[in-house]
């Protein structure tokens, strides 16, 4: 039995805020997949082989996950692949972003439907993330989507680095999509922690296209009250939709609902030393709105 408790997603940096620095990548082969514009939900199988479903933060999401989710194409697909692995003998949980019928999180895409896109799959026997290569492979199997890839590099200069991300930001800014995920699977340097050497694992970097080119501003040190940007929307509807994917029906409730949405764009705020706009409660309302729109 998956202790799914203990598996959960990666909260991803951006390149700039990477440790040790950003030079970590260099020489790797990171893969650039799309950033879509849904809820991070994880698939896997309980005891009686039923299909499970968990949030970023929960390891059971809301009966509101469960109901579009059950409304795509790829219900059994997902289950028989993921027996399918266990017969090989690994234990599987599959992660996507789930696409509800109506305006996305951060309202960049619109969704007709409801459809599932699987961008990771975890391997406990593996104790890791597989490679890109082999979640496309293992899904082509089963005709279940997965993110777009939209390129590679292996660069040795940061230059060239930031070069190349502007190419795929504006990639994915042509497809009307949020913006990019990077990825990379291979023996990174390491030299903090736990002393020099190397460290197999991963590193998973996010960039937006509505986000700052950190790298390409100027910078200047200044004594005085520290004022910090407002947080940018597409993290402010982000957090709210983590706040409906965690508690479903009730999202609708302000007295249940709002704590929740000033505690997780305050966890946001934190993350990307940001401060957090004065009228939450209007971007609340916008995505009651929106949620209101589609029911119609």
């Amino acid at each position: 039995m998956i202790e799914i408790d203990k598996i959960r997603y990666p909260e991803l940096e951006r390149i700039a805020n990477l440790k040790p620095n950003p030079e970590i990548l260099l020489g790797q082969e990171i893969f650039w997949t799309v950033k879509r514009d849904g809820s991070n939900i994880g698939v896997y199988l309980d005891d009686e082989d039923n299909i499970q479903l968990r949030s970023r933060n929960l390891p059971i999401a809301s009966d509101m996950f469960y109901s579009g989710f059950n409304k795509t194409s790829h219900v059994d697909a997902i289950r028989d692949m993921i027996l399918n692995e266990r017969d090989y003998g690994d234990e599987i949980v599959v992660f996507g972003e789930m696409l509800m019928k109506g305006r996305s999180p951060t309202r960049i895409e619109m969704h007709e439907d409801y459809d599932y896109v699987v961008f990771d799959i975890w391997s406990t026997k593996q104790n890791r993330f597989l490679h890109y290569n082999k979640v496309y492979q293992t899904c082509y199997h089963f005709d279940i989507p997965v993110v777009d890839l939209y390129g590679t590099c292996n660069v040795s200069t940061i230059e060239s680095l930031y070069k190349f991300k502007d190419e795929m930001i504006a990639k994915a800014k042509d497809n009307s999509m949020e913006g990019v995920v990077g990825k990379v699977w291979a023996e990174l340097p390491w030299n903090c922690g736990e002393g020099a050497g190397t460290k197999r694992g991963i590193v998973y970097f996010k960039e937006k296209q509505d986000l700052p080119s950190l790298e390409k501003i100027p910078r200047m040190e200044e004594k005085g009250k520290i004022q910090l940007p407002i947080l940018p929307d597409s993290e402010i509807y982000g957090a709210i939709e983590k706040v409906r994917t965690d508690i479903g029906n009730d999202f609708t409730d302000i007295k249940i609902a709002m704590p929740l949405v000033a505690q997780y764009i305050n966890e946001e705020c934190k993350k990307h030393n940001c401060c957090a706009p004065r009228n939450i409660f209007q971007y609340y309302q916008q995505r009651i709105r929106d949620i209101q729109i589609e029911g119609e």
